[in-house]
């Protein structure tokens, strides 16, 4: 399978290139040991949660196909939203990860 190139949440669009319900998603991962309700997975596909790098392998094995193929093609890390790269870099700065090998 290829990488999705419409606009659309590559999860969203790779489950309807299958003809997969979201019920018929969630079964398949769950059968792969990841542990998904349907609810959970329109939010993901709507954009309203985070998907941890967990889940990515999961998704990327059912579908088959390369973890980055699950994200925009022409993604832009430069331009991502300002507040989110706020919190990922001061989530995790150097002097935190200093203190927790001490």
């Amino acid at each position: 399978m290829t990488a999705p190139k419409s606009g659309r949440p590559q999860v969203r669009q790779l489950r309807t290139e299958n003809s997969w319900t979201q019920e018929t998603l969630a079964a398949k991962l769950q059968v792969e040991g990841w542990d998904v309700s349907r609810e959970s997975l329109a939010k993901l596909e709507a954009q309203f949660r985070r998907v941890p790098d967990c889940e990515l392998l999961f998704l990327a094995k059912v579908f088959g196909v390369n973890l980055k193929d699950l994200f925009p093609p022409d993604i832009n890390l430069k331009k991502l939203d300002p507040s989110l790269r706020l919190k990922v870099s001061t989530k995790f700065s150097r002097a935190k990860r200093r203190s927790k090998g001490k």
